[in-house]
């Protein structure tokens, strides 16, 4: 972690300096990584423009890639919304994808970077916050935020953990790391800040009793950040739900039919049911 800050702080050095501390970087935490031409790391993306790829394959997501990994890759970049199918498309060069097996399975998770130039890059063994970061900063030649680092690795920490009170715990500590960067206004409005929101305020509904004001606050803050992002309309739903606010919930679960269309059928009939509630 320490080298990793280090590695941040000296972000003024020029192009070279900066690629070979990537090119360490990579090494100390991500020996087992597949690097195809060692050439690679002298020719980041002149626009910073990268396609990120997923496995989504079951032996990378049984070693904790594929939606956990993508999720990763999207807690890690600035002001980032996002669309459930299409990645992360708002306010971003960079844009995560799920994938089909990118081969090298007993490697595993894998991903694939391209370009705008349509390169290729195939990377193995991506299970960490720390990692994908280091990727990122590759790929496109840019510094990406401490604070997102270490929000995304207490991120995946919380969804390790099983009690409603260690997730919440976890996941303060990543708000809170977000919210020391108060100045900075991609850094607020980043995915990340969206998602620790959104699971925190499912963490609330959890517990026995209910945080409900907690999740309340949470959710509806999640979805302004990150209006496009179906999970966070889904868990303000439930937090409506549990405050009594039918007419709310109802609006939200509208909200998620928009944006999933396939979630259509299942959210009529929980509306039908809220009405019957209200009553």
């Amino acid at each position: 972690w320490g080298a990793h800050k280090k590695l941040h702080l000296k972000s003024k050095h020029n192009t070279t300096m900066h690629l070979f501390n990537r090119f360490i970087l990579l090494s100390l935490f991500a020996p087992s990584l597949l690097i195809t031409s060692v050439r690679s790391f002298s020719t980041p993306s002149p626009s910073g423009e990268c396609t990120i790829k997923v496995c989504h394959n079951k032996h990378c997501t049984k070693k904790g890639g594929g939606d956990m990994l993508l999720q990763t890759f999207r807690n890690l970049i600035p002001e980032a919304d996002s669309s459930e199918e299409s990645g992360v498309l708002y306010n971003s060069n960079v844009s995560v994808e799920k994938s089909g097996c990118l081969s090298q399975c007993d490697r595993g998770p894998n991903i694939c970077t391209v370009n705008d130039k349509n390169e290729e890059k195939l990377y193995v063994g991506i299970s960490d916050a720390t990692t994908a970061s280091a990727i990122l900063e590759v790929v496109t030649g840019k510094d990406y935020p401490i604070a997102l680092l270490l929000a995304a690795t207490l991120i995946n920490d919380s969804q390790q953990a099983t009690k409603p009170s260690k997730k919440e715990q976890l996941l303060s500590s990543a708000i809170d790391a977000i919210s020391k960067e108060e100045n900075d206004a991609t850094i607020q409005n980043s995915y990340a800040h969206a998602h620790a929101l959104l699971l925190r305020a499912d963490a609330f509904l959890e517990m026995t009793p209910p945080n409900i004001d907690g999740a309340l606050f949470d959710a509806r803050k999640s979805v302004k950040i990150a209006p496009r992002e179906r999970k966070a309309w889904r868990v303000l739903a439930c937090a409506e739900e549990a405050g009594g606010n039918y007419t709310l919930a109802i609006d939200a679960l509208r909200e998620v039919a928009k944006l999933d269309p396939s979630f259509s059928t299942k959210a009529r009939k929980e509306i039908e049911r809220l009405v019957s509630i209200a009553t």
